[in-house]
This record gives structure tokens, C-alpha cells and sequence, in this order.
């Protein structure tokens, strides 16, 4: 019996043992899930942010490409505008010799050109169209010079040095030009500030 109570005692014993063994390894277990769990958590809360962070950076990107899209377009779409508007009244003046105040424009496009000329003499180019008024305009300002119709455009003249190194231009299309660069660069200040 002796025996037999030892070898009841040694197998409650390792009963015992066994069953610690498993509350220690069940323990364990438990503070590794939790431990396991704790850093999956913070990995996640990182991982989030980290993501956040990346979707806010490409957010702005596209934001900021959008926006640059809608200035280039904006700018686009205003010289568009711009060059419609020039055609527009280019058409117009195309049409200008026969508006009844033709003759009163051309006067004072000649006094323009010969005040600008100063005391030497010069050349009056002008287009075929406009010999006959150019004579008759010169002739009442009391003016004399050579004139050549070498020119063709829209209306309007120009004056040369005899020897062609000095041109002033006063034609329909030259002040078109002038009034057209002087306007982009009003616009241009007014888009940028």
C-alpha cells in the first residue's frame, strides 16, 4: 500500500506539475496574444497614418496639378479670346476705305506720319487705292514729296527716308499690331497682379 500511496502521490504530483505547466504555458500564451495584440495595434495606428499621410501628399499633388490644368486652361482659353477679339476687328478694318469717314482718318494719319518725320525730306508709300486720296490730302496740307504705291494693306501710309533706312509705318494693320502688343502686355499685368 505504501507502494501504492507513493505511486498515487508521484502521479498527483505530476498531475500537478502538469497542470502549472499548462496555467504557465496557457499565461504565456495569453500575455503573447496581448503582446502580439498591443504591437498589431500600434502597426495598424502606423500603418493608417502612414497611409493618411501618403493619401493627403498625393491629394495636394493632384490638387496642385488640377489647379495648374485650370490656370493653363484659363490662360488658353483668354488668348483664344484675345486673338478672337483682334480678328474680329481686323475684319472690321479690312472694310474701312469704304466707310464715308475714310477720307478724315487718312488726312490724320498723313499729319501724324509727316509730323513725325520732322523737317527732312521723304517718301509717301501708300496703296494704289489711296494715290488719289493721298494727293488730294497732300495738296490741301500744302505739302510736297515723291509717292509711291508700293504698299498694300487695309488703309493708312507710311513714310520712308529717300534712301529707305528710316520707315515710319501708319497703317491700318501697323496700329493694329501696336494697339494689339500694347493690350497684351495691359492683360498680361492685369492676369498676373
Amino acid at each position: 500500500m505504501a507502494y501504492e500511496n507513493l505511486l498515487k502521490s508521484v502521479e498527483e504530483s505530476a498531475e500537478e506539475k502538469e497542470r502549472e505547466l499548462r496555467e504557465n504555458a496557457q499565461k504565456q500564451a495569453d500575455a503573447i496574444r496581448r503582446e502580439a495584440k498591443k504591437l498589431a495595434e500600434v502597426v495598424v495606428e502606423r500603418t493608417v497614418k502612414e497611409a493618411e499621410n501618403a493619401a493627403g501628399i498625393e491629394r495636394n499633388k493632384q490638387l496642385f496639378l488640377a489647379k495648374g490644368k485650370i490656370k493653363e486652361q484659363a490662360l488658353v482659353t483668354r488668348e483664344k479670346m484675345f486673338e478672337t477679339a483682334f480678328e474680329m476687328a481686323g475684319q472690321r478694318l479690312a472694310a474701312v476705305r469704304q466707310d464715308g469717314k475714310y477720307p478724315g482718318i487718312f488726312r490724320r494719319l498723313l499729319e501724324e506720319t509727316i509730323s513725325a518725320t520732322g523737317e527732312g525730306p521723304f517718301v509717301i508709300h501708300v496703296d494704289p487705292r489711296d494715290l488719289d486720296l493721298c494727293k488730294k490730302s497732300l495738296a490741301e496740307m500744302k505739302v510736297s514729296c515723291k509717292i509711291r504705291t508700293d504698299l498694300a494693306c487695309m488703309g493708312g501710309l507710311s513714310a520712308s527716308s529717300p534712301d529707305g533706312h528710316i520707315t515710319i509705318s501708319n497703317t491700318i494693320e501697323s496700329r493694329l499690331e501696336r494697339v494689339r502688343e500694347h493690350k497684351r502686355r495691359e492683360i498680361h499685368t492685369t492676369l498676373v497682379g
